[in-house]
């Protein structure tokens, strides 16, 4: 049987082919796979370099043009970190925890967004998710250690 090509030549198809058949807007758009990593790369490039806002632009742009790719959804989150917009980044680390719930980094960052915002019973919860995910093979040490820590100061400060 052959396959069936879809009609992008309409807002409808075009509708369809994002909610229906998980085609990305780079897709529609003609954005190569190669292209986006570059960017990516570039992106990446300019967290190293504390260029948040160069990366923040990149990165903005990568997940509205993939949206399902996790990776730029984590950098994307911690470009928002870097520049202290905690609630935004506590969304996409939420969204990168949904495509990999197994994620014990991405738990930890959200409760350093959470508990930066004044929410320190839900950033208690999120480290207490990194440790209990940190356990997962291959295992994550270092998350566990920084969340247990982050844990011990939120007690002390009667949290």
């Amino acid at each position: 049987m052959a396959k069936k090509r879809l009609d992008v030549s309409t807002p409808q198809g075009r509708r369809d082919a994002l909610l229906l058949h998980g085609v990305t807007p780079a897709q529609l758009a003609g954005i190569s796979t190669d292209e986006l990593e570059a960017i990516y790369g570039l992106a990446l490039e300019d967290l190293s370099a504390s260029r948040f806002d160069d990366a923040i632009d990149r990165l903005a742009f990568l997940v509205q043009q993939n949206p399902w790719e996790r990776r730029y959804q984590v950098a994307f989150a911690h470009g928002l970190q870097s520049v202290g917009q905690w609630e935004a980044a506590g969304r996409f680390y939420a969204e990168a925890l949904l495509t990999d719930g197994t994620d014990a980094l991405c738990a930890f960052r959200a409760g350093e967004c959470l508990g930066a915002m004044g929410e320190k019973d839900a950033a208690r919860e999120a480290f207490e998710t990194a440790v209990k995910l940190s356990w997962i093979e291959p295992g994550q040490p270092a998350v566990r250690e920084a969340a247990l820590r982050r844990l011990d100061r939120l007690v002390r400060e009667g949290a």
